[in-house]
């Protein structure tokens, strides 16, 4: 085989796989840029419906489930804000709503069921779980809105619950405590890093 041909074919490798490797990264790139904005009209929706900031609903959601609808954890908590049974409960009392099925049917353009849904079937709905993971963060945010940093108190209550709060900051201190001090605080390194990562994430998003 003469040497010229040889080097052709060659070069032609050497410039085709350049080529390959970033239709890959493309390619790469576009399916995460999806699967992390795929649910971005809703958390707005939910977001501006219970006064939050979008970029926190979001940053939420990236931290609980990655954007998965049907994620489930240990604890039994389902779905993009990993939302709790006590929860959902405590959402359909706050509602005044007989049932489950009568609760989602106060959710903006939510049909009205006839039959008693599952848990699961519920919440694994996208629009169900973040219109409920929502008003429980706001629900969150209006119980420590007195103190120097809510965000951080919020976020620890969302994920270890309000009793866990009270036992790291208990509310004789909590006006005297800061952000740092009160992270510090959290014993659970589950939690605490929970609320590092979301919190830094926020600010990212920004």
């Amino acid at each position: 085989m003469p040497l010229n041909n040889t080097s052709g074919r060659l070069r032609k490798r050497l410039i085709t796989l350049p080529v390959l490797v970033l239709a890959a990264a493309a390619a790469l790139l576009a399916a995460w840029l999806y699967w992390t904005h795929r649910y971005d009209g809703l958390i707005a929706a939910a977001a501006q419906q219970h006064n939050l900031d979008p970029a926190l609903v979001r940053a939420i959601v990236y931290e609980e489930s990655f954007f998965s609808p049907g994620a489930r954890s240990s604890q039994n908590a389902v779905g993009l804000m990993q939302v709790t049974s006590v929860v959902a409960q405590h959402w359909v009392e706050a509602t005044h709503a007989r049932s489950l099925a009568d609760a989602i049917a106060s959710i903006p353009n939510q049909p009205v069921r006839r039959a008693e849904p599952s848990f699961d079937e519920s919440f694994t709905d996208p629009v169900i779980n973040l219109h409920v993971g929502c008003w429980y963060l706001q629900s969150l945010l209006n119980r420590y809105k007195d103190q120097p940093d809510p965000l951080a108190f919020a976020l620890a209550a969302y994920n270890a619950g309000p009793t866990n709060v009270d036992r790291w900051a208990p509310s004789s201190e909590r006006n005297k405590i800061s952000r740092q001090e009160f992270i510090a605080r959290i014993d659970y390194p589950a939690t605490r890093s929970y609320v590092q990562k979301i919190i830094q994430r926020y600010s990212d998003y920004h």
